[in-house]
């Protein structure tokens, strides 16, 4: 199953109003514990790539608004509205995706890890570690971007 698949079977179960079922349907099938890793590196992959990317954002914006140098705490306390929503909530969405290719790739380098996985994966195309990769990395590359804008008309905003 190509990435595009991926992308359009999700799209067409979150329509059709059937994709919590499938998705459960699919994880049943992981049984392995080391399925285990996968929350355990995400979550800090996830603060640490939103932190990034805040902070890249807090960036452009003291370089657009320089008398909020240094004074982060300051501007939000000015309760910014939109402005501050679009420097936080584009990011920590956007911060999953690359969380997760990080995640598989270092769960793949596992080699019991990478074994098991692939096992689980054997009966069910389209869900093996590349095909799952370029989907969350062509997903990503949409997110990221669209993150990005929204991010920097809030830095230019405030």
């Amino acid at each position: 199953m190509k990435p595009d698949d991926q992308i359009k079977r999700f799209f067409a179960e979150v329509k059709s109003g059937n994709w919590l079922q499938n998705a459960q349907r699919r994880s049943e099938r992981r049984k392995s514990a080391w399925n285990l890793l996968l929350p355990l590196f995400a979550l800090p992959l996830w603060f640490g790539f939103t932190s990034l990317f805040v902070a890249l954002t807090w960036l452009a914006h003291t370089i657009i608004h320089p008398e909020y140098a240094g004074s982060a705490r300051q501007f939000f306390a000015d309760s910014p509205g939109l402005s501050g929503g679009l420097m936080l909530l584009p990011p920590l969405v956007a911060a999953i995706f690359p969380a997760l290719v990080v995640t598989n790739f270092l769960v793949y380098l596992i080699p019991a890890a990478r074994r098991a996985m692939d096992d689980e994966d054997r009966d069910h195309p389209g869900t093996d570690y590349a095909s799952s990769q370029r989907a969350l990395i062509r997903a990503g590359a949409v997110a990221v971007a669209g993150a990005l804008i929204l991010a920097l008309a809030g830095a230019a905003l405030g």
